[in-house]
């Protein structure tokens, strides 16, 4: 899906003020990693390394893994077309609502594709599973001892686990090593989103090396760029995170509680930054082109995920004052429906 996304600010007239469609975290300070990319700009008159292995040594230094066991891709989005090329013409099941491009990268790939509610409906002829944990976009946690008993008793099929939200989660996900351990499991992790650098385009996978050798035989030299490659590194080398996720949280819960507030609207519960909202009046569709016309303030209308209906929307949690603005906003877009 080229387009249909959230951050589709370049479709409207007006500028966005506030962007609550795109998952990615919005205290982030990157002054230093400015400073540093202003300093490495000469990179860019040589070609990079064509499978980025300078950042997955540090990754795998980091996560405890062998460096062959990490890909580092351009952005989540490459590793899942990367996976679904690998294991072209399978049968596919994916747990909806989710992330279009599983659909779309099965569906370039020629796989046989089918929908299901929960990791508890997975069908014998079903070859691959594909999932997301945080989900995208409701942002429930799959509790990871029921993953793993999952995983164990269907040791046939392989699992595709997104952890694109997992550093934005207090409940615990299932590790890199782990992962390893597994002759079945294949995670894609999102640097993009834990350091809020979508313009670079920066993720990886990781599995045991069957299975990472197979996806490796379908990749493209050079898809990861110098200044991205060197960008990970650094900050792969912070000691400090650069967000506080217990204040992202609580933030959260507040503004999913002063939603509900709001007759006609119902903010979903969610164990992560971002969450679904449904509306009850007009549908999700007019609030975006309301929300972005009057107020500047950019919305994710979720009614092209699979499952959801037009009444469907995600926000993501930005700073406070940012949040009851958009609270505001839509009290006023309730008022042209009393």
């Amino acid at each position: 899906m080229i387009h249909g996304h959230g951050d589709d600010s370049y479709g409207y007239s007006r500028k966005t003020d506030v962007n609550f469609s795109s998952n990615v975290c919005p205290e982030i300070d990157h002054n230093g990693l400015e400073r540093h990319l202003a300093k490495s700009f000469s990179l860019i008159n040589s070609y990079p390394e064509p499978d980025a292995r300078s950042l997955a040594i540090v990754l795998s230094g980091q996560s405890g893994i062998n460096d062959e066991e990490i890909i580092v891709t351009n952005g989540a989005t490459e590793a899942i077309y990367l996976i679904a090329n690998a294991f072209s013409n399978r049968n596919s099941a994916i747990i909806y609502p989710s992330f279009s491009e599983y659909y779309d990268a099965c569906t370039l790939f020629r796989h046989s594709i089918s929908y299901i509610e929960s990791p508890d409906d997975i069908k014998e002829d079903a070859e691959i599973i594909w999932l997301c944990t945080p989900g995208n976009p409701t942002g429930s946690v799959i509790e990871k001892g029921k993953l793993e008993k999952i995983i164990k008793n269907h040791n046939n099929k392989i699992f595709i686990i997104d952890l694109s939200y997992s550093s934005f989660s207090r409940l615990e996900q299932i590790s890199s090593k782990e992962v390893c351990s597994y002759p079945n499991v294949i995670a894609i992790n999102s640097l993009t989103k834990k350091y809020s650098i979508p313009g670079l385009r920066l993720g990886y996978l990781v599995a045991n090396n069957s299975l990472t050798s197979k996806v490796n035989a379908c990749r493209m030299p050079w898809s990861v760029n110098a200044l991205a490659i060197e960008a990970g590194k650094y900050l792969m080398g912070l000691k400090e995170p650069l967000f506080d996720l217990d204040r992202l949280l609580d933030e959260t819960n507040r503004f999913r509680e002063e939603l509900n507030k709001i007759a006609g609207i119902t903010a979903f519960p969610t164990d992560t930054h971002f969450f679904l909202c449904q509306t009850g009046c007009g549908t999700a569709g007019e609030l975006k082109r309301y929300l972005i016309e009057k107020h500047g303030l950019l919305i994710r209308d979720a009614s092209n995920f699979y499952g959801l209906d037009n009444n469907c929307f995600r926000v993501a949690t930005q700073l406070k004052k940012e949040n009851d603005r958009l609270i505001n906003a839509i009290k006023y877009w309730k008022r042209q429906y009393i």
